[in-house]
């Protein structure tokens, strides 16, 4: 009988064997190892490159290669969809599956670039969190683009880049990598230059309590990243610029606010004028103006602009807005600027990696935790869809009996979050829109239109926070800046500051973020008839949005899904935590994909494919037999089965996977035996052809030869008898001279 425990056990002991790879049917299950196994060398590529799943021991390139197969036979994008929660090992499978299409690959330059971007982005989008030390926090959708076998282009999309810790770590935390990497691996003179000093003395850095990674070499990813920006062809002027961006951000983080009244009105003032000069300086941006847009709030009227002053609070809001715009507006360009050198310059159907942050449930949650969390619920809402919904659906389509297996759908939980037109981001948003909307009215809101929806959850005391129950457990959200994280937009005089700045990046990064806000506000006018005043779109209608756009994108793809595990909490290789593993199990659907695949088919091939794929294998002619009869007749030839494990449907055949798996091995054997026969004559007949050429050669030169040879025989022969006959000639006259002579 299938229950938790045995599948638990059996992962365990294939875990301390060193198996981290299990098969669930074509699902791949990868427990995080927490250190590196010699199993991805180029023998392994070799080993499962063209072989069926299943001829070889679990592996995560036997996956990637049914994908490459699946895509040349079915001329079909495929998708291959990497989830799990925070530290399982999402991106470290993303990297050795580019890193496997990179070894089947022969044309290198394009290769080599894409290969090129991965600690390129890492450096950028990475950062240690308490859960991961090198944890993504953006989401990636890469799709790299195949003809035939070789690899033409690669376009990368990036989602809900987490801005807020450019700002802001928790204890035990740190900021991106790129920041730690800048100083530990710029040389002496640049780091003067920039003014920059150890990672300890900024605000921005300093605020996780511990600077370094154990393990972690800084410097050494420093040099690499830059050897990647090479490649990628970031000139000088560029990676000077970037540094130049970076460095201002770290000192930005560096002025500091104080308080004075004025008509019993707080106001902040800068007591850090040196920073504010640095900043102006490596920005190339005037002084004055950049203490103004952090100390003071312009309004516009029809005829004047007001200056309001601000708070303390208000100040470093505004200055940690400057700094977060400057690196997400940074990291974009760095994502556009890589997909314009890799993109592909003809059409090609690809292979999609899907690789989004996991769930997390983290000491303090917030509103980034929050779409995140959104999104692993999508995900997950993709992969019941595809395991358990649309499978059971077409059991019933094809009128094929069926006994429905529950599993937990959690379609209300994504309803709770976002459905119009009182899911939480829907109350988040229209609460962005009242000036006078706080945090606290925000709660009140998600309280009075959830308090009733056993998913939700009010704190029993009276704290700023909801309890969400996900599909991976409860999580609590703190709601603190909920709303200016969603807002997030850039003022208008911010804005102009920035466009006018000496250096041609940070200009140009503004200019292009400055027209799409135009645009928008364009197509917003066009589109309504009224008068409504113009509404940014906020950072929740953005992911929204773009998180349907992903689905849609992964709906056209065959997908194949890999499920990471984290087998412990501490992040310690070889320790394997039974509750930890369990609960990943339960609430991952693996359990009941366990069972779906026992129980029913997995394998369903139309008839007219299955026909024509397997036909060849045996001698068999289709007579008048109904299309499924045959099909029978062909599997029955080929394996030895039994009823129960193949089912004829309406206009499909159903196959237990064991039976798929060796239909595919005989397939692949009998392709490759008319390979090697194919191959076998066609050497053979090369080897004829240059044969009977060679042979021609020879009897020509042989010829030409024996013709050498005997007219140089005959030149001897005819010397020889020249000379004997004058000797004759002499002698006969020689005689006749001596007998007149008497």
């Amino acid at each position: 009988e299938l229950h938790q425990g045995i599948v638990l056990q059996n992962i365990r002991k294939r875990f301390e064997r060193g198996l981290i790879y299990t098969y669930i049917g074509s699902i791949l299950v990868s427990v995080n190892p927490y250190k590196m196994y010699n199993i991805y060398g180029t023998d392994q590529v070799l080993l499962y490159e063209g072989k069926a799943l299943g001829e070889n021991p679990p592996h995560l390139f036997a996956i990637v290669n049914i994908a490459v197969s699946k895509l040349r036979d079915a001329k079909l994008n495929q998708c291959i969809i990497i989830s799990g929660e925070s530290g399982s090992g999402k991106t470290e499978a993303t990297k050795l599956i580019l890193r496997y299409l990179a070894a089947i690959n022969r044309k290198h330059t394009a290769t080599q670039q894409i290969l090129e971007a991965t600690p390129l982005l890492e450096s950028f989008g990475n950062a240690k969190t308490v859960r991961n030390d090198n944890s993504s926090r953006f989401g990636k959708f890469v799709e790299i683009f195949l003809d035939g076998k070789l690899i033409c282009g690669a376009i990368t999309s990036q989602y809900l880049l987490e801005k807020s810790r450019v700002v802001f770590q928790a204890n035990n935390e740190r900021n991106y990598h790129i920041f730690y990497e800048m100083l530990a691996g710029l040389p002496g003179h640049q780091k003067r230059k920039f003014f920059l000093q150890e990672a300890e003395t900024y605000f921005y850095l300093n605020q996780g309590g511990n600077c370094e990674i154990p393990g972690k070499a800084d410097a050494e990813d420093f040099h690499r990243m830059l050897t990647s920006m090479e490649a990628l062809h970031f000139t000088l002027d560029d990676q000077n610029s970037i540094f130049r961006i970076l460095s201002s951000i770290l000192h930005l983080g560096n002025v500091y606010f104080e308080k004075y009244e004025i008509d019993y009105q707080e106001v902040a003032s800068v007591v850090s004028a040196r920073e504010i000069r640095v900043v102006a300086e490596l920005l190339q941006i005037s002084p004055e103006c950049l203490q103004k847009a952090v100390t003071f709030k312009v309004t516009e009227t029809l005829r004047e602009k007001i200056l309001t002053p601000l708070t303390v609070d208000s100040a470093m809001d505004a200055r940690d807005a400057i700094a977060k715009i400057l690196y997400s507006l940074l990291f974009n360009w760095i994502t556009e600027r890589i997909n314009r050198r890799i993109y592909p310059k003809q059409k090609a159907l690809s292979i999609a990696i899907l690789d989004i942050y996991g769930f997390e449930d983290l000491g303090f949650n917030s509103f980034e935790q929050l779409c995140i969390n959104y999104a692993n619920e999508y995900i997950q809402f993709f992969f019941n869809k595809i395991v358990f919904k649309e499978e059971q659906e077409e059991y019933i389509r094809e009128q094929i009996e069926w006994r429905e297996i529950p599993f937990n759908d959690n379609q209300p939980c994504i309803d709770l979050i976002a459905q119009k037109p009182y899911g939480i981001l829907r109350i988040l948003d229209d609460q962005s829109s009242f000036p006078q909307a706080t945090d606290h009215t925000f709660l009140q809101k998600c309280h009075y239109h959830h308090g009733c929806n056993e998913l939700y959850s009010k704190p029993k005391m009276p704290l700023p926070e909801f309890t969400i129950k996900h599909y991976a457990g409860k999580v609590t959200y703190q709601v603190h800046k909920f709303l200016d994280k969603n807002y997030d937009q850039v003022r208008q005089d911010v804005l102009e500051l920035f466009v006018n700045s000496k250096v041609k990046l940070v200009a140009n990064l503004f200019f292009s973020h400055a027209q799409l806000v135009a645009q928008q506000k364009t197509m917003m006018g066009m589109s309504s008839s009224s008068r409504r005043k113009y509404k940014p779109p906020t950072i929740a209608s953005r992911f929204q949005q773009s998180l349907l756009e992903l689905v849609e994108k992964m709906e056209r793809c065959n997908p194949f899904f890999v499920r990471c595990i984290k087998p412990n909490n501490k992040k310690k290789p070889g320790l394997f935590e039974e509750d930890v593993v369990g609960a990943q199990l339960k609430y991952s659907g693996i359990l009941e994909t366990i069972r779906i695949r026992k129980e029913g088919f997995p394998v369903r091939i139309p008839f007219r494919i299955f026909t024509e794929r397997y036909r060849c294998l045996v001698d068999l002619h289709p007579d008048s037999l109904p299309e499924g009869v045959y099909c029978v007749k062909v599997l029955t030839k080929l394996c030895p089965v039994t009823r129960d494990m193949y089912c004829i449907g309406v206009t499909k055949l159903f196959m237990k996977e064991s039976v798929y798996q060796q239909l595919e091995s005989r397939r692949e054997r009998m392709v490759q035996m008319a390979v090697l026969t194919l191959q076998r004559y066609t050497r053979g007949f090369l080897i004829k052809k240059r044969f009977y050429a060679l042979r021609h050669k020879i009897i020509l030169i042989q010829a030409r030869s024996r013709g050498f040879l005997a007219r140089q025989k005959y030149s001897r022969l005819r010397g020889t008898i020249i000379k004997f006959r004058c000797l004759v000639r002499i002698y006969v006259n020689r005689k006749r001279y001596l007998k007149g002579k008497e």
